[in-house]
């Protein structure tokens, strides 16, 4: 595993860090809020979303903190296995390769090019569901990553070139990790890798054009990045508290909203906090997911790797729960998770910086739950993720 990882890594790093460039300039970070995100820079470039602030789920936001939340998002979720060590990586990339290398085979395996449209593209012509994560996530999600990414490291001193490189290799390798680590899933998939880089990359192309971009960050409409803390377990390994989710909202005033991803998916509405509407409450309906046990058993017959599912085998695995996010400037302040059905759950996530009275790079999350493992501690907001212990 720790190979993969180091191979992983030092790739990412080779590609972008000699773009880097010397910023002599002050960061444009600020503790306070930012009051026109669209500024221009020297090279007339626009910002859409990164909001240049340095609190809440913000002051954690770089490449690493996606390779965590991205990339290693559906582990210890969909009945796999948590602990990193005991994930097979080697045939997780080695059918990640196939997939990408034998497109045409992997096609006609599937049922041949409609039967894999009906699977990947068009809505709800397949029970799998698998359209709406590759629109949701891959297309509009980690499209919009890729230039929030951009304006990051633009911010950070990087040429606009540069910039676009380190994005465009962040997303690629996140999501490279994601698809090896997919394997893990209790279905077979080849089908679901290829569509998933096509998505992503029509995304990527999609949000590099300012129109587009600027749609999704206009003041009545917001597509945010909101991701979790990443925990791994000093005994075990195990990673947990990590998430991907993008929350949208529309409207004037109360605003509709949407979060995709996971562990939460869900609809509500978003209550302006003041006049400006820098900061929201945003109650809804929406889901959360149970940290697998210490011990728990991962060989159960009932997750027999098949060739298809639907995704009613997807929604079996979430539970229903009354979510609250609290933002500042799209940067997620605070949030929760209280989980009723099919059992009880408390998820509760505050971010580093998040108050005037908390400016030393903490912050804190805390799972209790019924059926799965619990646990509490602080995260730090230099740190892609924090040690802890589940119980």
């Amino acid at each position: 595993m720790w190979r993969f990882f180091i191979q992983i890594f030092s790739l990412y790093g080779l590609v972008f860090t000699p773009f880097s460039v010397a910023n002599e300039a002050e960061p444009q970070h600020t503790q306070l809020p930012a009051l026109d995100v669209s500024a221009t820079d020297n090279d007339d470039s626009r910002y859409f979303f990164d909001p240049g602030v340095m609190y809440g789920s913000e002051s954690q936001f770089g490449p690493f903190n996606v390779l965590f939340n991205v990339g290693l998002v559906v582990p210890g979720r969909l009945h796999t296995t948590p602990e990193l060590g005991d994930i097979d990586w080697k045939a997780g990339w080695s059918e990640v390769r196939y997939s990408l290398t034998h497109q045409n085979e992997v096609i006609d395996n599937s049922g041949g090019s409609q039967e894999a449209l009906d699977k990947e593209v068009i809505p709800f012509a397949h029970p799998s569901g698998a359209w709406l994560p590759n629109y949701a996530l891959h297309f509009l999600g980690e499209g919009m990553l890729s230039r929030k990414l951009e304006e990051y490291f633009i911010h950070s001193g990087y040429s606009p070139v540069a910039a676009k490189v380190a994005a465009i290799t962040t997303i690629t390798t996140s999501q490279l990790v994601n698809e090896v680590v997919e394997y893990e899933l209790p279905w077979e998939q080849r089908l679901d890798p290829l569509a998933d880089f096509y998505f992503n990359l029509a995304g990527v192309i999609a949000f590099s054009f300012d129109d587009v971009a600027e749609w999704f960050s206009s003041g009545s409409r917001q597509l945010l990045y909101w991701p979790g803390q990443p925990i791994i377990d000093v005994r075990s390994g195990a990673i947990f508290n990590q998430g991907e989710n993008y929350l949208f909202r529309f409207g004037e005033g109360y605003k509709w909203s949407a979060i995709m991803g996971m562990p939460h998916n869900g609809f509500g509405l978003g209550i302006p906090m003041d006049n400006e509407e820098f900061e929201f409450l945003t109650v809804m309906l929406a889901t959360d997911v149970i940290i697998p046990q210490v011990d728990e058993d991962f060989d159960d017959p009932k997750y027999d790797r098949g060739s298809n599912f639907r995704a009613s085998d997807v929604a079996e695995q979430y539970l229903v729960s009354l979510n609250t996010y609290y933002d500042r400037k799209g940067a997620l302040l605070f949030s929760s998770a209280l989980s009723f059905y099919p059992s009880k759950q408390l998820t509760l996530n505050l971010y580093p910086n998040s108050f005037q009275w908390n400016q030393f790079g903490l912050g804190a999350y805390a799972i209790l739950s019924e059926e799965g493992a619990s646990s509490a501690g602080i995260t730090l907001a230099w740190s892609p993720f924090t040690p802890g212990i589940r119980w």
